[in-house]
């Protein structure tokens, strides 16, 4: 049984504190599985994350891993932060932790309680500085408009010990998914949205267009990726780039030719954190990048197409390939 829709926190442009409560401390998590789940360290990782480096000018940055990145890219980034192995954790309070996905959803919560800081999946870039933020006990951002969606997890700012943090890593006594099912982001997105209902005065909650705007439909990742039209949100501090919606179509084979060629939001914003390095640093080998375009053109043309016809020209591309 699906998990009803928690209620939607309030909109909120908390006032700027004048106290620092949270450090300038930058965590990002990676590697929790061998394959890095079909995305190995890349182009866009580089970018975030020197993104986040440049702009909040950490105290520290740590990336903690499982399995480490390799390549050119991971090369490139690795001298700006401070590579830390970790064994992904396989449970939480008896509860398994079979995604790697979830098993990174408790590293962040885990070292934000222990250290404090800026949370970062490695698919978000910063725009401008989380200053006016920091001064709060937690800061998390609406996903969808009113946070129709919940709290998203992939940007998080805390102090130690945060009494909202606490209570939510309390949650997961409670967790239940086993991967990509129904309870896939209920601990992530839900349940924080939840208990911000339940326990206002403990986090401070920005508007969607903080650091989740344009979201993850296909209309909206086209808007940042393929669209050189003004996005709506100037002053966002963040974009989530929803890496795992747009790896295939726009950020699995991107180069650094492209983006210095082709005008689009996404192309403007990434090309800061690639001057000095040559138009084919990184690329993909060219027949890599031949078969991920052969996969869109045939997602494209075969949109429409039903089911049982798409299965027979599959069939019948094969036995010619056979011959």
């Amino acid at each position: 049984m699906q998990a009803s829709p928690p209620p939607a926190p309030p909109a909120a442009a908390p006032a700027v504190r004048s106290a620092t409560r949270i450090p300038r401390i930058v965590h990002l998590c990676f590697g929790m599985a061998p394959d890095f789940g079909g995305k190995p360290w890349s182009l866009v990782h580089h970018v975030c994350a020197a993104s986040a480096v440049a702009v909040l000018r950490p105290e520290r940055a740590h990336l903690y891993y499982a399995f480490e990145p390799t390549g050119p890219w991971w090369e490139a980034t690795r001298r700006l932060l401070d590579p830390v192995r970790i064994e992904a954790p396989t449970q939480i309070f008896g509860n398994p932790l079979l995604h790697p996905a979830h098993q990174a959803d408790v590293v962040r919560l885990e070292k934000l309680l222990a250290h404090g800081g800026i949370y970062l999946d490695c698919d978000v870039l910063v725009r401008r500085d989380f200053g006016p933020l920091l001064g709060h006990s937690a800061v998390l951002g609406q996903e969808g408009e009113g946070g129709r969606e919940g709290l998203c997890n992939a940007v998080i700012l805390a102090e130690p010990e945060a009494p909202f943090l606490r209570r939510w890593h309390a949650s997961y006594a409670s967790f239940r998914a086993r991967g990509k099912d129904e309870f896939w982001c209920e601990h992530s997105v839900q349940v924080p949205s939840r208990l911000a209902a339940e326990h206002p005065g403990e986090l401070a909650i920005v508007d969607h267009r903080a650091f989740f705007s344009p979201l993850w439909t296909k209309p909206e990742l086209d808007r940042l990726f393929a669209s050189r039209r003004p996005l709506d949100n100037p002053d966002a501090y963040a974009h989530h780039l929803w890496e795992s919606q747009a790896w295939e179509d726009y950020l699995g084979e991107l180069t650094v030719r492209r983006v210095r060629r082709v005008e689009t939001n996404f192309h403007r914003m990434a090309r800061p954190y690639l001057e000095g390095l040559p138009d084919d640093y990184g690329a993909p080998p060219r027949a890599r990048r031949l078969a991920s375009w052969v996969r869109r053109r045939w997602r494209v043309a075969t949109k429409h197409v039903p089911r049982r016809l798409e299965d027979a020209a599959r069939r019948r591309a094969r036995a010619l390939l056979r011959r």
